[in-house]
């Protein structure tokens, strides 16, 4: 009887976030977009630069969908119910605090980036184009983090149009300044200090490393790195949540 319960939270929660024709759309955008992979890859001798480029946010018309709609899920669906107060309405239904938080953020998080992650090697398998594991863990990681800090700035501020300021600046401050820092080290030559700014922006050093540089130990760092500031984000994240009061 509970499960059952649970199962139609879900579907509540679900539905609100992916409603006819969301998904219809977004799945094979998502996956004919990819063609931006072979575009880059089939140019001359590119090989793993191509990949690269065509795994970049911004380039990647797929990573950069995924983004959007967690985005939208997070500020504009989950964000919009805190500000208006109609979470109270969830947060009476038949299902702890806890199992209600995982609902939401697998629905507004988890979701998109399964539908990026089974597209994108779904596209890998048929055009033959080999993409390396770290770089899918590296969109990953980036994925996570940014998600997780916006929903811990939707919970906390609690109102669509200063979340998504809010993100905007923490976000962007970190990829360009991060990117511009990163950039900065390659061209002068040292790359001890990556090891500690390239969870910043890594597509900078995938970059670098696709023109012969060998930089994957700071990108694995920086990935590293960045899953566990994800993960911090996502537990603060939970905690405000559970003492969420109206």
């Amino acid at each position: 009887m509970r499960r059952s319960r649970g199962f139609q939270i879900f579907k509540i929660v679900f539905r609100e976030r992916y409603r006819e024709p969301t998904l219809e759309l977004v799945l094979p955008t998502m996956l004919v977009a990819n063609v931006f992979l072979s575009a880059f890859y089939e140019r001359g001798d590119f090989g793993l630069l191509g990949v690269v480029l065509g795994f970049t946010p911004v380039i990647s018309v797929s990573e950069t969908l995924a983004f959007a709609l967690g985005l939208r899920n997070v500020i504009f669906v989950t964000g919009d119910h805190m500000y208006k107060g109609g979470i109270i309405s969830f947060l009476t239904m038949p299902a702890s605090r806890t199992t209600l938080f995982l609902y939401i953020y697998f629905t507004d998080v988890v979701v998109p980036w399964i539908l990026w992650f089974l597209t994108s090697l779904l596209y890998s398998l048929l055009s033959g184009i080999a993409v390396p594991w770290l770089l899918l863990a590296t969109f990953t990681s980036g994925y996570l983090f940014s998600l997780n800090v916006v929903f811990l700035l939707t919970v906390l501020l609690r109102s669509p149009g200063v979340t998504t300021l809010a993100s905007m600046f923490t976000l962007g401050s970190i990829f360009v300044f991060g990117g511009a820092l990163g950039y900065y080290q390659i061209i002068q030559g040292g790359t001890g200090l990556l090891y500690l700014t390239s969870f910043a922006n890594p597509y900078v050093l995938w970059i670098a490393d696709s023109l012969g540089k060998d930089l994957l130990p700071q990108i694995t760092t920086g990935v590293v790195m960045e899953l566990g500031l994800a993960l911090i984000a996502l537990v603060v994240g939970f905690v405000k949540f559970r003492g969420y009061e109206a």
